[in-house]
């Protein structure tokens, strides 16, 4: 790691100065505002009709450069309290103008125009505001320079309106919601951006080509925002929430009831520490408004992943992105902030009746966020959950109040510098986990203490062809020897593997340490048309950080070379495509070669708007770690797997999408695929509905079932054929009703399989030959029941559970909100949700679907009402 902080240190050092791509006709004029202004869309107060207006928007889709094919102005005042951008669009003909109505936030293929203010002028940070023809608001925070989080709400107000020679759009921008440094003068960054809906034509102000990766860094200026007076950025939100919880509760339950009130209040608390700080708090923070996760299941080792979608810990994102490794859609990162307040673990506790929390309280939360003048972003969260108890009648009938999370402080810091106009970028992080463990079962199987510290770098040259990125981390977990065990053997790392030359099980240890790190340097910024570089992905062992982290894996090294040719230039049949190639390898740190592989893909959009894409690739999978779970590595077999996916226009009114994948391992026989589909309809202007059915079916020789030692202490690896089968339809119908009034719902039945078969025992994992790895559990060395599998071989006799499964759910959600102020909203919620799970294991999709009608359902309604008050 250290001479990798050399080796940037010297690219530092040999940089030129960072070039400004930009011409410098890209300027525009604030005009402080001097008369008084109506926010209704129509810009026809004479502060507008005297304002500097702006144009001179180039093409930026489907002709890259081109120029604007419709002509577009705007003008920006400025007060002592906001910011006001007025945008006239002019369009030959109205009446084709789509004014779609959503809800806030939504992304439709309406007509509309976003305004982006970089107002630190860092070149990295950006807040953008969107209003669509029909007035629907939208806002996103973009940070280092190419990312964005559309979650990020800003309490502010516009309109449009309809014209004879168009539509425009007013906005009124407090600046408590803008964050820059205090100054007599100011630059800030300024982009304009205009949608066309019924052509998809994009028109910016300042050039934005969409070869370049880059978006802040594209923003041109604009000056006159002067003199002004730092706002005290005071914002209260109070909430109260109450309703109605039924559940089903089993017969003879003494512990749960059918009928349950709920309610709850809270304080979000918001203070400005002068012009670019700010202090965020909640006080009991409350997620009642949080739609179902989707349903989902796995029969790997690992867990799954939810996003997280509670406000509080949407907010700064930017502040707090810790991502690791190098997958496009990856999840893992040093900071999950799901992890907080999670539902407690009571996998442990053996019970006939339990009542347990289905959440950890969190007492309060704060977060310190801000950019000074000089370049140096920080960032500051702290959060402390409260110890829960669960209420269980043991197995032998005793009332029992076990302990199921302790009192926990989750605290994550970092801090960014910005070099070179922000082409270059330095920062550090540190999360901490500190866990009270006064219960000794708890002390048995949790961490007291972890703790990661990390560092990045990003560097782009050459006009920024050219970028490298490097993420390095360090991890540190202690606790009893126990819970250090524990860890040592979780899918994470498997140190108890026979064959491990690299680690060895040590139930003494108190405590693991690790390091990660990830690197990639390419020509991968502003290119035209080649791209290409290199990577990689490294993990040792030891590494941890599912205490306020998600990841999956160590013990890795990823290495890999990509290659991708794009084309943005409309011909005669395509407006645009793009081809990427890539060729990698995977070994362990004792040296061990687990896989080598290559892949390829592709997409590509039609004159007709039409979008098609595909690939595939193959691995030459040598070894895999982790599929005996702890036991000897398994020698993997060759496979390829394959995806495609096409979407029609979707301009139109109903547009569909369709999706298939396929995966084959010829010398197993495995084999993999399914199909999903979506149908789009836009029933009238404010009604959108979406339906989309998925099947998933797979048939694999060698699914892990479970280790089970024999009479006499032998360990038994047992795997089985399954053919497991998948099915879901997702609905979702957005009703919308005003701009700041709207209703969503939202319905997922889903039905999972899986029956086993032709059981087997490993007993040579590391044959060249699959069928020299195992022996074959035949009929006549087992009986069975409906519960159990009894193998007597060899004078080897173990029993095994049944693992066949059927697994139902239908979980829905209607949600009504209501913003009746800016800031301020009512949210009516009613949550639904039915769960079974039988032991059969054959799909029958007439039984599941009847049977979901039948089973007990789960419902919640609720009503939560806040107040926004910005003082």
């Amino acid at each position: 790691m250290y001479r990798l902080l050399l080796v940037c240190a010297a690219v530092l050092a040999t940089a030129r100065a960072h070039a400004d791509p930009l011409p410098a006709s890209v300027r525009a004029h604030a005009q402080r505002r001097t008369a008084p202004l109506v926010i209704d869309g129509r810009l026809d107060e004479a502060a507008w009709q005297t304002a500097p207006r702006q144009s001179g928007f180039t093409q930026r889709f489907p002709i890259d450069g081109g120029k604007a094919g419709f002509t577009t102005s705007f003008a920006v005042l400025y007060d002592d309290d906001a910011v006001y951008v007025g945008v006239w669009s002019d369009d030959p003909d109205p009446t084709q103008i789509k004014n779609l109505l959503t809800r806030r936030d939504v992304d439709g293929p309406a007509d509309a125009v976003s305004v982006g203010f970089d107002s630190y002028h860092d070149r990295r940070t950006g807040y953008v505001f969107q209003l669509n023809a029909a007035g629907v608001q939208r806002d996103m925070l973009l940070f280092d320079d190419t990312n964005f989080d559309d979650t990020w709400d800003a309490v502010w107000i516009g309109d449009s309106a309809i014209t004879a020679q168009g539509w425009t759009a007013e906005f009124r921008i407090p600046l408590s919601q803008l964050r820059y440094a205090a100054g007599e003068t100011n630059l800030w960054g300024l982009q304009v951006v205009r949608y066309v809906g019924r052509t998809s034509e994009q028109d910016a102000w300042s050039p934005w080509p969409r070869s370049t990766p880059a978006v802040v860094s594209r923003f041109g200026t604009i000056d006159g925002i002067d003199h002004l007076t730092p706002a005290r950025r005071l914002e209260l939100l109070p909430y109260v929430t109450g309703g109605i919880e039924r559940q089903p509760v089993d017969s003879g339950d003494p512990l749960n009831h059918q009928y349950a009130p709920r309610g709850n209040l809270g304080l979000d608390l918001k203070y400005g520490l002068g012009p670019a700080f700010t202090l965020s708090a909640s006080i009991n923070p409350d997620f009642g408004q949080v739609e179902a996760d989707p349903s989902q299941i796995t029969l790997g080792p690992y867990e799954l992943y939810f996003p997280e979608k509670r406000p509080f810990f949407l907010e700064g994102t930017d502040l707090f992105r810790l991502p690791l490794g190098q997958n496009d859609n990856a999840v893992e990162t040093a900071f999950y902030s799901r992890r907080i307040g999670s539902a407690p673990n009571t996998n442990n506790l053996s019970y006939n009746y339990i009542d347990a929390p289905k959440s950890t309280v969190i007492y309060g939360a704060a977060k310190l966020t801000g950019k000074t003048r000089g370049g140096w972003s920080v960032g500051l969260l702290d959060a402390v959950t409260g110890s829960e108890d669960a209420r269980i009648i043991d197995t032998g009938g005793r009332p029992l109040d076990p302990n199921v999370a302790p009192l926990t402080n989750y605290a994550v810091a970092r801090v960014k510098r910005d070099l070179r106009d922000g082409a270059t970028q330095l920062a550090a992080s540190a999360t901490a986990v500190n866990r009270a463990l006064d219960d000794p079962h708890l002390a048995a199987t949790e961490h007291d203490q972890a703790y990661t510290a990390g560092f990045q770098l990003t560097h782009r040259w050459d006009h920024d062809k050219w970028q490298l990125w490097i993420h390095g981390i360090e991890s540190y977990v202690h606790g009893s020897a126990n819970a250090i065990a524990l860890t040592q053997q979780d899918s994470n790392h498997y140190y108890q593997r026979p064959d491990a030359t690299d680690v060895s099980f040590d139930p003494t240890r108190t405590s693991l340490a690790g390091t990660g790190m990830s690197w990639k340097l390419g020509r991968d910024g502003d290119v035209k048309h080649w791209r290409f570089g290199i990577g990689g992905d490294l993990r040792s062992p030891g590494l941890e950080l599912n205490d306020l982290g998600f990841q999956t894996g160590t013990d890795r090294l990823l290495q890999f070379a990509y290659l991708s040719y794009r084309e943005d230039t409309p011909g005669a049949h395509l407006l645009n495509y793009n081809i990427y190639n890539d060729v990698f390898s995977i070994n362990t740190f004792e040296g061990r070669v687990t896989d080598i592989g290559e892949e390829l893909n592709f997409n590509a959009m039609f004159e007709n708007y039409w979008n098609l894409g595909g690939g595939g690739n193959y691995d030459q999978a040598y070894w895999d770690m982790v599929a005996m779970r702890g036991g000897p590595t398994l020698r993997a077999d060759a496979a390829w797997s394959g995806f495609a996916y096409v979407n029609t226009d979707t301009r139109k009114k109903v547009w569909f999408s369709l999706n298939g994948n396929v995966g084959h391992q010829p010398a197993t026989g495995y084999i993999n695929g399914g199909i999903s589909a979506g149908a789009t309809v836009q029933a009238r202007s404010n009604v959108d509905l979406f339906i989309g059915p998925s099947w998933q079916e797979t048939d694999n020789p060698l699914q892990y079932v479970d280790q089970v030692p024999d009479g006499q202490k032998n360990t038994h690896y047992i795997f089985a054929s399954i053919k497991q089968a998948t099915a879901s339809l997702t609905m979702r119908l957005n009703w919308t009703f005003s701009p700041h009034l709207s209703l969503q719902a939202y319905a997922q039945p889903f039905v999972a399989t899986g029956r086993y078969s032709a059981f087997k025992d490993v007993d040579n994992a590391g044959a060249h030959k699959y069928a020299d790895r195992f022996q074959s559990i035949t009929g006549t060395d087992y009986t069975e029941d409906s519960n159990n599998i009894y193998v007597s071989r060899g004078g080897q006799a173990y029993t095994l559970g049944r693992p066949d499964f059927d697994l139902r759910q239908l979980r829905s959600t209607i949600v009504l909100r209501w913003e009746y102020r800016p800031g301020s909203s009512v949210f009516a919620i009613w949550s639904h949700g039915q769960t079974n799970t039988l032991y059969d294991g054959r799909f029958d999709f007439g039984r599941d679907l009847s049977g979901l009608a039948r089973d007990p359902s789960d419902d919640v309604v609720m009503v939560k009402v806040n107040y926004w008050v910005g003082l």
